[in-house]
């Protein structure tokens, strides 16, 4: 019954702890950023793919490549995110 109750144990703070990193994988962060590009950039602008990347595993930055096609042709532009784990701000770079 000890070892029930240890390995009991041991499974839930392996489940604690891993709930614990509540933060967005890079995938849904970008989704997350181009949902609030999308409400922000003008309806004759399309977003035809955005890459992010994580600075490092200790940042809260990340930078990524945004294409879009716009009347005048198709763009590429550097995009610096900001995400704390609940927050997040993006901006286009020129």
């Amino acid at each position: 019954m000890k070892i029930y109750i240890n390995l009991h144990a041991a499974t839930f703070l392996a489940i604690t702890l891993a709930s614990c990193d509540a933060r967005l994988s890079t995938e849904q962060l970008t989704q997350e950023v181009l949902i609030s590009m999308g409400e922000y950039l003008d309806d004759s602008i399309s977003i035809d793919s955005l890459i992010l990347t994580r600075d490092s595993n200790e940042s809260n930055t990340y930078t990524g490549i945004l294409q879009t096609s716009e009347p005048n042709g198709a763009f590429t532009y550097t995009v610096a995110v900001t995400y704390d784990g609940e927050n997040m701000t993006w901006r286009v770079l020129e």
